[in-house]
């Protein structure tokens, strides 16, 4: 059977990208951001695809469940499962699943962190502090690290503007850290120290505190998006190629319309040809792609033309354009920011919208 949509994911060039992001770093390991299903590319496949690769350390995922599944999946695997985002409020549940599954959880909530203090059974769970130097968010205060009485596996921060190294956000968050970094190592001189997301790893020249981390927790440049539209690509490849065919081919006379509420309008004197394409909104085609988003053959890029519905969508087409023909939406041969520009979000956004019913594979 012909897949109408379909997602082909690279292990080759998943590998390619931790190796580059590596390089970048070399004195810090790897801790690979799988969470959101690995940014919609599939954790598993992730996980098992970077499980030997020198320099990991662990992989991060942001809930409970993300991780048991994760756990589950990669069999007897004792590569750390760091659970990011899910531990406030502490319960002696989180307790057994960390036991059970060998998972590590972030404490970044003070009452949570008492809690999880307190109870007997956490002095056999592996944990990691995270503190709030600035994106307000999660994270407990700097000054309230004389809380933190059990040695943790590692403390760190999240930046808020890493883009933008030298921003008074940025500095500020970093001089927030630094400040905090004597304390930490006099009462716990082998926890880890990391703060380095992608957007800090491709700025690592701009960070000079990155010599005294440890590790470094790379996301969406894993998958071959480079963290920031003004970034260089430096050689990364896309893991995801998101692609749909041709189902019918229309050709339109001069005033003829396009899809529901007729919004776009043969304007050509001599007629163009439509290919309708098996993807929509109900795929990961984003409706805000109507009469803006691009599809790609080869090296040409085709316009998106009418609304984009839930099962279908319009591409102007060349006439050489034919009934089963490959269009591409997502891959190398795309601009991830110009297409999610196009769709009035950001790359991140439209790798964890393919919907369930694409078709999947791993290329």
């Amino acid at each position: 059977m012909i897949a109408r949509a379909e997602v082909t994911v690279s292990g080759s060039a998943l590998r390619n990208n931790f190796r580059i992001l590596k390089k970048k770093v070399p004195a810090l390991r790897l801790i690979p951001m799988v969470k959101a299903d690995a940014y919609g590319h599939g954790a598993a496949f992730a996980a098992r695809t970077l499980l030997r690769e020198k320099g990991l350390h662990a992989f991060g995922v942001a809930s409970f469940r993300e991780a048991v599944e994760l756990r589950l999946s990669l069999g007897d695997s004792r590569v750390p499962v760091i659970v990011f985002s899910d531990s406030a409020p502490w319960t002696p549940e989180h307790s057994s699943l960390c036991i059970r599954y060998h998972l590590e959880p972030v404490l970044s909530e003070i009452e949570s962190l008492l809690h999880f203090q307190s109870l007997k059974e956490s002095r056999k769970v592996p944990y990691h502090v995270e503190l709030n130097t600035g994106m307000n968010r999660l994270g407990i205060p700097v000054d309230s690290l004389g809380c933190v009485q059990l040695p943790p596996e590692s403390v760190f921060t999240h930046l808020a503007d890493a883009d933008s190294p030298r921003s008074a956000l940025t500095r500020t968050q970093i001089k927030r850290f630094e400040s905090a970094l004597p304390g930490i190592r006099a009462r716990f001189p082998r926890a880890l120290l990391h703060f380095a997301n992608s957007a800090t790893i491709w700025n690592h020249r701009e960070f000079p505190l990155l010599r005294e981390m440890d590790l470094a927790r790379p996301g969406l440049s894993l998958y071959g998006i480079r963290p920031f539209q003004k970034a260089r690509e430096d050689g990364l490849k896309r893991v995801m190629r998101f692609s749909s065919r041709v189902l019918n081919r229309i050709h339109l006379e001069p005033g003829d319309r396009v899809g529901y509420g007729g919004t776009y309008v043969c304007k050509s004197k001599t007629g163009e040809w439509v290919g309708v394409i098996g993807a929509g909104y109900a795929d990961g085609v984003f409706r805000s792609l109507s009469n803006s988003g691009f599809a790609v053959q080869g090296r040409k890029k085709l316009p998106f033309i009418g609304r984009v519905s839930m099962d279908l969508s319009a591409i102007r087409i060349p006439s050489s354009v034919r009934v089963g023909d490959e269009l591409v939406l997502w891959g190398d041969e795309v601009d991830p920011y110009e297409q999610a520009g196009a769709a009035g979000t950001i790359p991140y956004e439209i790798t964890t919208r393919i919907g369930s019913r694409v078709e999947r594979s791993d290329g």
